[in-house]
């Protein structure tokens, strides 16, 4: 049995009902955040998140003194615990952990009966550095389906790991500094994460290196890096965000040998077509396998699609008996950030 209970996107869902917005690209008087990767986040009067979240969210959105607090102890204003619930107008509200970054979200919200759950960015796979996904009961279910067709389906984690790790040893023993493109939230201390593995020093470009801060502030035990300067220490692998490819600091590093690390490397020619020497499929996503499992652990009667191939996940929900369909504005594919 569906359950009637209106859900909206308009550059962020919106629940009208209760006037609320999640992940709002604009701003807004009031907003919940699920995680601070930038195609979620805007400068929102209030913003309702997690502590991490809302560190980063300052680093990121924030200017000056906000900037300065975003990795210190004890911050003005503390972020939601987990499951700490919130009373929003006749609503109630909690998050939970995705596992798709440190501190990242499902929003549940209970209104007048029906369990309204958002999932956020997801990922079932166990994880290094972000809080295991907490599965989530709810009546309606709003899911991003970022890689929701059947041939994202990624390798076991520790043997995706493995071969980045090879990569840099052998890059290494050929006289090649390894750069290897991964986003400053999530990826980039995944990967430095398994890169103890391998042993060798690494270097992080500034807005990875601040980030890495604030996971250690977080409580997060991560293996020592340094931040990038003129020099590299020798043996040295760099890990930047995808963006500064191609910019000087990046440029200066000569011989390189580049790895993309992304769950899109799942695609055949990734390596060619990301323009790099190798891709690797290490995501902070759920594959379709996951998605399917989690929409069924939620046991929702009706579930909204969003972002990613929206319409072919709702497809293939329908096909398992779920009332499933695309929110309007995921007509259109959005790759975010994987």
């Amino acid at each position: 049995m569906r359950v009637p209970y209106e859900v909206r996107y308009r550059r962020g869902v919106h629940l009208p009902a209760i006037d609320l917005w999640i992940d709002a690209r604009n701003g807004r008087e009031l907003a919940v955040v699920s995680h601070a990767h930038g195609d979620h986040i805007a400068r929102h009067r209030r913003a309702l998140c997690t502590e991490a979240t809302r560190r980063v969210l300052a680093l990121r959105t924030g200017s000056g003194s906000r900037r300065r607090r975003a990795v210190a102890e004890e911050p003005p204003r503390p972020g939601l615990a987990y499951g700490e619930e919130l009373e929003l107008r006749d609503a109630v509200l909690s998050l939970h952990p995705a596992g798709h970054v440190l501190g990242s979200s499902q929003v549940l919200v209970r209104h007048r009966g029906v369990r309204v759950l958002y999932s956020g960015d997801i990922k079932l796979r166990d994880g290094r550095t972000a809080e295991p996904l907490e599965h989530v009961e709810c009546d309606v279910l709003v899911v991003e389906a970022t890689f929701g067709r059947p041939e994202y389906r990624f390798p076991p984690t520790d043997h995706v790991a493995r071969a980045i790790c090879d990569f840099c040893l052998d890059s290494v023993a050929s006289g090649v500094t390894p750069v290897l493109y991964a986003y400053s939230l999530g990826k980039g201390q995944e990967v430095l994460s398994h890169l103890a593995d391998a042993g060798l020093p690494v270097v992080l470009c500034g807005s990875l290196f601040t980030v890495t801060e604030i996971y250690r502030a977080m409580g997060v035990d991560l293996p020592e890096a340094e931040r990038g300067g003129d020099t590299l220490p020798r043996d040295a692998v760099v890990i930047c965000p995808p963006h500064l490819r191609g910019k000087p600091w990046v440029r200066r590093i000569t011989p390189q040998r580049t790895a993309y690390i992304s769950g899109w490397a799942a695609e055949s020619g990734a390596a060619c077509r990301l323009g790099c020497d190798a891709a690797f499929a290490l995501s902070d996503h759920a594959d379709f396998d996951e998605l399917i499992r989690y929409v069924e652990r939620s046991a929702a009667q009706q579930v909204y699609t969003l972002f990613g191939f929206a319409e072919d996940l709702a497809r293939q929900l329908r096909r398992r008996g779920i009332h499933a369909e695309p929110l309007a504005a995921s007509r259109q594919l959005e790759l975010g950030l994987a």
